[in-house]
This record gives C-alpha cells, structure tokens and sequence, in this order.
C-alpha cells in the first residue's frame, strides 16, 4: 500500500514464460504499462484547445480505448477527496471536478475488453463493506479486471469532508489501512466460489446455506454479516 500522492509508478515482470532470451543471450523481461487518468493538476494540459473535458466520460473512453490498442496493462485512476488547499487558500488546478472512481471504471469495463481497470480507493475515509463490494462488483463486470491501489489521507483539511472529521495520526493511519485489507479480504473469502448451483431441476440456487457469512474484529473495525457478491474472478 502507498500513501496518497500523484507518484508514477513503473514494475518490471519476470522473464517470459517460454524463456527465450535477447541477442546477449538474458533472458527477456517484460515490463506492466499502465495509463493515468490524472484530472486537473498544473502538469496537465487542460488550456490546449485540442484537449478534451476531464469529466466527459467521452475522455475516458477515448484513453481507455488508445491504451487498449497499444497493448498497456492497466488504465489507472488516482482518487482526489478534495480541492488541495495551501496556507487556507484553495488550489483551482487540482482534482477539480474528479468523477467518481468506481463510477467512471464500471463505465469502462464495457467500451474495453482487455484493459485492467486500477482504481486508487482510501482506506481512511472509507469502509471495507462497501469498498469490498464495490470492487467485487466491479471485477464481475469486467471479467476479473478490477485492481486496488490502497491509500490513507494525512490531513485534516480532507477529513472536514467527512462526518469522522479530522484526521489520524500516521502509525494510527497505516494501522486502519492494514485492518482495512484484512477484513476486505475476510469478505472476498466468505465465498469460495462454487456455492452457486442454480440447478433449474432442483430448485436448489445456493448450495451452501451459510454462502457469504463473516465476521472481522479489531481495533478499528466490528463487523459481522452476510457478504452479498458472490466470490469474484
């Protein structure tokens, strides 16, 4: 997990499968490209007359789609939860006017067919029910191209946002954020994945009565339930 910011981050993969090496006889790597959907931040070109709106889902489309042909891994959303301020005053050329994310990659998920669809989802601001359904959802829609980059926010400017208000200390912020995954998880596993029969002979739908039960308790998080996506691709 990383900290919220608008970093770049570049991965290198293994050597290929088939093992086939380059002209200096090592063996030939592969490297993930992903494409960034950055908003409005003062190192994008919003003011060029050819630019397009960064809201129009006419835009995302378009990246998408360029990053599709061009044969790039991920198309990656960061999430902005706010207009950034400095010395109380508001920064016009950041985040404005940022779509939703899950909204704009669910979206997508039907003009692409192979792309992965990386969303930036906070883990300070959020809950893991609702962000665990969300990218199960989501991976279903896509036919397993859902991905999480997992954040936490530092500020209190950002928590004024929010009925919780303030902000966490870092130790206490990373902390939540590791509690946060574990009980994500815990609801993706409270399905294994074959409990769905839908045996139209029978009647029988689910085969297993207790599909989706969990429970999470820690510090930051009491919960218990029934999760209701079935276990995801």
């Amino acid at each position: 997990m990383s900290s919220e910011s608008n970093e770049s981050h570049k991965s290198h993969g293994s050597s290929n499968g088939n093992g086939s090496s380059g002209s200096s006889g090592k063996p030939l790597k592969r490297i993930h490209l992903a494409a960034h959907f950055p908003g409005v931040n003062n190192t994008t070109v919003w003011s060029d007359p050819q630019a397009g709106s960064q809201i129009e889902f006419s835009s995302f489309a378009h990246l998408a789609r360029t990053a599709e042909r061009a044969k790039f891994d991920f198309l990656f959303l960061a999430e902005g939860l706010r207009l950034r301020e400095q010395h109380g005053l508001i920064h016009d050329l950041d985040v404005v006017g940022r779509p939703d994310t899950f909204t704009v990659l669910a979206a997508l998920a039907a003009v692409t067919e192979r792309l992965g669809l990386a969303g930036t989802i906070n883990s300070t601001f959020n809950e893991p029910y609702e962000v665990a359904r969300q990218f199960a959802s989501l991976d279903h829609l896509s036919a397993g191209r859902s991905a999480w980059n997992v954040v936490t926010s530092w500020d209190a400017f950002t928590g004024e946002n929010f009925r919780r208000g303030g902000f966490l200390r870092e130790e206490d912020r990373y902390a939540r954020a590791r509690q946060f995954l574990e009980a994500s998880w815990r609801l993706f596993d409270s399905w294994r994945g074959d409990e769905v029969l839908a045996d139209r002979v029978s009647g029988a739908f689910l085969g297993d009565p207790r599909a989706g039960e969990f429970a999470y308790r820690s510090s930051e998080f009491d919960i218990a339930g029934r999760f209701d996506v079935p276990r995801s691709p």
